[in-house]
């Protein structure tokens, strides 16, 4: 049974990682629209990440794996947050030139932030798998 809500989050994060963030973040005309889209679906998907992560737990399930589970979350909601305060710190992205110091910051923890979805991908899958 507690397979269900990790296979559903393993998805989930798959989908993130591999579909939807490259295909919206390749767009080279509206960065800036690009990247709210990114940012609305990330805002959404984190009460479900967590809701599911909290059903592992519930679940029976290995109480450190959900820890490290809820601690991967937490790091990419507390990195998305400042990706939010930066953006609106920048506003329009696509009116810096690609070179601009602040917009090559802003990629940069744009791009920790997908590196982290993407390791805890790897641990959902890995938990998933060893289960």
């Amino acid at each position: 049974m507690n397979k269900i809500p990790l296979g559903l989050y393993a998805g989930a994060l798959f989908l993130l990682v591999f579909v939807v963030a490259p295909v919206l973040l390749r767009e080279k005309h509206s960065k800036n629209l690009a990247g709210r889209f990114y940012g609305k679906i990330l805002w959404r998907f984190y009460p479900l990440a967590f809701f599911l992560i909290l059903s592992y737990l519930i679940s029976d399930a290995n109480k450190l794996y959900a820890l490290l589970l809820m601690s991967g979350l937490g790091a990419n909601i507390i990195t998305s947050y400042y990706l939010k305060k930066l953006k609106k710190s920048l506003g329009d992205i696509d009116l810096l030139p690609f070179d601009h110091p602040k917009r090559s910051f802003f990629r940069k923890v744009s791009m920790f932030s997908t590196l982290l979805l993407f390791i805890n991908f790897l641990l959902s899958l890995y938990i998933l798998v060893k289960q």
